[in-house]
Order: C-alpha cells, then structure tokens, then sequence
C-alpha cells in the first residue's frame, strides 16, 4: 500500500491553539516540530490527546506489514541481538546486549489498531475534560465518559500482552509491559480519580507515541539508513531472571527513584538549549534550509549528542533495569537523529521523536510517583 507522508509537526495543530495538550502543566514552552507536545505557558482547562492523535495518522495508515521471517517462509526468529529466542513464551528472552536502533519488529502491524482503536475511544468525550474535576464532582455524563476510557485502557492493556511476548527486543517488550502497566493504573484510578491521577495518563501517551514513532521510523527507512550510524548504548549491567508479562508492574512506583530529579534538571535545560531548533520546520529537508537554518542545525549536533551521552550517563546510574534502557532507547535515537542533519529528510522526525517520547515517559512517570 501507499504511505502517506510523515507528519512533521509534532506540536498542537492550530485550531488546539488555546487548549492544554496532554502533559498538563509543566516547565516546557509549546514546541513547534521535531518531537511530541509540549505544554503552553497557559492555564487553558481543555486536556487535547496530540501525541496519539497525531500519530494515529501512522497508527492507521502505515504500510508493509513487517513477518516474522522476511522471506515467508518457516525460518527462525532472531532475537535483537542475533541469537535465536529462547524455548519459553517471551521471544525477547535472548535480548541481553546493548539497546540500539530498531530496524524491524514483527509487533509493529497488530500494535496500530490496538493504539488506533483506545484514541478512538479516548476522543469520545475524554479529550475534552478538565482534568482538575475530581471523581467525586462528575456529573452522570462525566463519570459515564471516563468509564468508557477506562473499559478501553483496561482492554487495549490486556490485547497488548501477547505483542510482549512476541517482540524480539528487550526495549520494545518494556515499552509494552509499561503501557500495560500504565493504563491499568489509571483504569484503576477512575472510581476516586483526583488530578494528580492525570500523570498516569500522560505516560501512557508517551508509552503509545514511542511505540508509534519506532514503528513509523522502520517503515519509512529512516531507523535502517540511519541506525547503523548511531552508537549503541553500553550493555545493561544486570538483567532480571523473570519477566512478568501478564500483571507487570509500574517501573517508577514511588518517590524513591534518585535519578529523577537529575532527569528532570537535564531534559529541562535540553529544550532551553535547543529552542532554536524548535523554530525550524521539520517539514523542510536539509536541501532546503536557509543558510541560517543550516547553522542551527550544525549546532544543534553536538547539543543533542551531548544530552544523549547524558541521559545513558544518568540511566546507567539508576538500579532501574527499565529506566536505563529508556535512557538508552533515547540516547541511541537521538544519535540517530543527529547523524541524518546533513542529508535529514522528514522521515527522520520519527527518530528524534522515539528519543522525545522515551524521554518524556521517564520524566512523566517520575511526576506520577511523586519522584
């Protein structure tokens, strides 16, 4: 089939211009291009679902669907790092080595209508709340709209299990598992939800947007042409022996997660460093830059390779086997990323938006648990 165009602005489309999009409030000033929405500096009370909504266009529509063997023959899977999976249920099992670009995975095709179908339901009413209400103040018609997301989390989480057991790498089992865990967790906030629930949700759609973005960048080439071009994070230090697939839990829990205030620090002074490339559209390719254009750009290299060494820095602190590799999922596609600026095309805007959405699933899920 035919794809249609990667969508490159990654920000609120201009009739959201004064609702909320789906962080809530917090330090970061609307970003324009090359990665998922960021809030305004307003206190507007609509909550607008951007990150899912615009990639639901990919969600939808994205083509080839990706086999388990290439030639349609019997074959073997290959785990991501090269072995065959392991005899049990989870074909990840093998994946033990570095994180590293995504080049092809057979749980891309069945993740789009999983992800397509909850925005649908989501957009049902849900994307207009105000966030601030809580449970105890909904009318009949608001309880009825957030149980229906609800019922709709509860079962894109449960029709999601088997793609963590399909996938043959490590990161994208986490990417799911968390979703998974994520969802319920809100799900389960529903009855006595009160505005700091809203965090819950956020990561979900952050969860969702990587999903989204690592699948449209295999589809659209930029993860094979570019991957091999980007360095691939350090091997984990340690690996748990068992993976719950079907009741995992949240990977930041509680207050506890000492990498979360350096996270925070370090991924706010990024998007102070990089507000020049906010501005540029990520619609034009490198052919067409300005002189002026090409030299943010230019500069705009060694920022984000310096961000990506930090964020691996900062994950292979942590004790946390799913934090440090979404540390090193955003680091290796940052890299990526930055390796396309001298030929970039705009399907590369799904590279630096993977690396935005790990980003933003760590900072978010440090806010929901207070970190």
């Amino acid at each position: 089939m035919t794809n249609p165009p990667p969508p490159g602005n990654w920000g609120p489309p201009p009739q959201y211009g004064q609702g909320q999009p789906p962080y809530g409030p917090g330090p970061w000033p609307p970003q324009q291009g090359w990665g998922p929405p960021q809030p305004p500096k307003n206190n507007s009370l609509k909550w607008l679902l951007i990150g899912v909504a615009v990639l639901l266009v990919v969600a939808i529509s994205v083509g080839a669907t990706l086999l388990f063997t290439r030639d349609g023959g019997g074959g073997t899977t290959q785990a991501a790092n090269g072995n065959p999976p392991a005899t049990g249920d989870i074909a990840s099992a093998n994946d033990t080595g570095p994180v590293s670009v995504i080049t092809e995975d057979p749980t891309c095709e069945p993740s789009r209508p999983i992800i397509s179908t909850l925005a649908q339901r989501q957009r049902q009413g849900w994307t207009d709340r105000d966030i601030r209400i809580p449970a105890s103040s909904w009318t009949p018609e608001q309880r009825s709209i957030h149980d229906n997301v609800a019922e709709a989390m509860k079962s894109a989480a449960d029709r999601t299990t088997e793609l963590a057991r399909l996938t043959p790498h490590r990161v994208m089992r986490e990417l799911y598992l968390q979703a998974i865990a994520y969802w319920r967790a809100y799900a389960s906030a529903i009855p006595t939800y009160t505005e700091k629930d809203n965090s819950l949700a956020v990561v979900t759609t952050d969860l969702a947007g990587a999903i989204v973005s690592i699948c449209a960048a295999i589809d659209y080439g930029s993860a094979e042409s570019r991957g091999p071009l980007a360095k691939s994070s350090d091997a984990p230090k340690a690996l748990e022996s068992s993976t719950n697939i079907d009741s995992p839990a949240r990977f930041i829990s509680s207050s506890g997660e000492p990498t979360c205030a350096d996270w925070r620090a370090t991924s706010r002074q990024f998007d102070t460093d990089v507000a020049a490339w906010h501005d540029i559209n990520p619609d034009i390719g490198a052919a067409e830059w300005t002189p002026e254009q090409r030299d943010v750009m230019n500069r705009t290299v060694s920022i984000m390779n310096q961000y990506a060494d930090d964020l691996q820095t900062l994950g292979s602190r942590s004790e946390n086997q799913v934090l440090s590799d979404f540390a090193a999922l955003s680091a290796v596609y940052w890299r990526a990323f930055t390796a396309s600026i001298s030929s970039y095309t705009t399907a590369d805007s799904y590279l630096s938006s993977t690396a935005n959405y790990a980003n933003f699933a760590v900072y978010y899920a440090c806010e929901a648990a207070g970190s």
